[in-house]
């Protein structure tokens, strides 16, 4: 290993688990989930190889440990983007921020909050989808209508307007 990479490795165990960084000993089940967090949020590195504490311990790199990876990824809805990089016996697993948020995993949605990824209840999720223009405007449901406000007047069904501009276009 190189002094740079060990110099990286170093800043990076300082600093810490946070927003974007979070450490794994070895892959586990929770990969997937690790994914969509990062993938809601605003994305992140995992480090492989890594103990919660901070400690680099390496892990056994085989040639069938970055497909794997990639596949977890994959198994994503939508797929998850990840680059893989190796620092000798670590992985680093960049997750980029999603492009079709909200994301989501057999277990369920996710999102990181500072050092943890929480899973989102369902106000959440629905949120997510607003920001990110999943559900527009005018399909949100108004919370706070109210009778009184309506109309009848004003209100015209919308096949009677197109019914009566069908008429006024082909008349002559």
């Amino acid at each position: 290993m190189s002094d740079t990479n060990l110099n990286n490795i170093d800043k990076i165990t300082e600093l810490g688990e946070g927003q974007f960084i979070e450490f794994k000993e070895l892959p586990d089940k929770s990969l997937q989930k690790e994914f969509v967090a990062f993938a809601n949020a605003s994305g992140g590195v995992l480090y492989l190889g890594i103990t919660d504490s901070g400690k680099p311990i390496g892990i056994e790199i085989t040639n069938r440990l970055k497909p794997q990876i990639q596949d977890i990824a994959r198994n994503c809805d939508p797929p998850v983007a990840i680059l893989i990089s190796q620092i000798e016996n670590i992985l680093a697993i960049e997750v980029k921020e999603g492009q079709n948020k909200p994301n989501s995993c057999a277990s369920g949605f996710y999102m990181r909050m500072g050092a943890n990824s929480q899973k989102m209840n369902r106000d959440e999720i629905i949120s997510l989808a607003i920001k990110t223009g999943k559900i527009r405007y005018d399909e949100q449901i108004c919370t706070n209508f109210d009778w009184k406000d309506f109309d009848d007047e004003k209100f015209t069904p919308l096949d009677i307007r197109n019914h009566e501009l069908l008429r006024l276009c082909t008349s002559k």
